[in-house]
């Protein structure tokens, strides 16, 4: 067991459950208009609403942070793309099937669409059709 997994068997989780700070926190507020209308004294209260407001923002921040960390999808398109630019900018369906999760099938389909569309310039190189970034030419073309 290396250091970084022993770690997090001994320190338990410290990120909590914003749903539950939200919850407690309605509770606080709840118990803070029952006590205050039942006793007729504002200050009596003032505990619970105190309670209810610090639970609440809690809550509200820990949801907040949850939705800045979750890192939107790559879509299938720019990974595309990125392999191409990786790939010395061209590719073939079969390359890009190896460096993407596509298969070779939705590959094939996906760069007939970004050349039909003028995204992409297609060249026969050996009996292979190689789809590359516009602008760029191939090292295999100049050498």
């Amino acid at each position: 067991m290396n250091e970084s997994e022993r770690r997090e068997r001994e320190e338990p989780d410290r990120e909590g459950n914003p749903h539950l700070y939200i919850a407690l926190g309605i509770g606080f507020a709840v118990g803070a208009v029952l006590v205050m209308g039942t006793a007729g004294v504002l200050a009596a209260g003032l505990p619970f609403v105190i309670a209810a407001a610090a639970l609440l923002g809690k809550g509200v921040s820990e949801m907040r942070g949850r939705q800045r960390a979750i890192t939107p999808p790559v879509s299938q398109e720019r990974e595309l793309l990125s392999a191409i630019r990786d790939n010395g900018g061209s590719i073939t369906p079969a390359e890009a099937a190896l460096e993407t999760s596509l298969t070779v099938k939705e590959a094939d389909r996906m760069l007939s669409e970004l050349a039909s569309g003028g995204h992409l310039n297609v060249e026969s190189r050996g009996g292979a059709l190689f789809y590359g970034l516009p602008g760029r030419s191939s090292p295999e073309i100049e050498g």
